[in-house]
């Protein structure tokens, strides 16, 4: 089940986080924490966590990177492509 619900969260959201990397690069922090709270709760949805359980540690687990290294890893694979 977590499998598979990692994977949906993967395809649907995560993925449109990725698509507007560009756009995102350079934007301010405001929206780079409202990006990473919206990745925090999909961390405790996916591991199915309570609400006060570190996201932190539910993304290391999932080996998911904070949204601003994120975007600047993706920002930086892609330019040297």
């Amino acid at each position: 089940m977590l499998e598979s619900t990692k994977m949906a969260v993967l395809g649907i959201v995560v993925s449109r986080l990725d698509y507007c990397n560009l756009l995102l690069y350079g934007t301010s922090s405001d929206n780079l924490n409202k990006l990473q709270m919206t990745q925090n709760a999909l961390a405790r949805v996916v591991c199915q966590a309570a609400r006060t359980c570190s996201a932190t540690k539910l993304c290391c687990i999932l080996q998911w990177l904070p949204v601003k290294q994120r975007i600047d890893y993706n920002v930086a694979v892609r330019l040297t492509k």
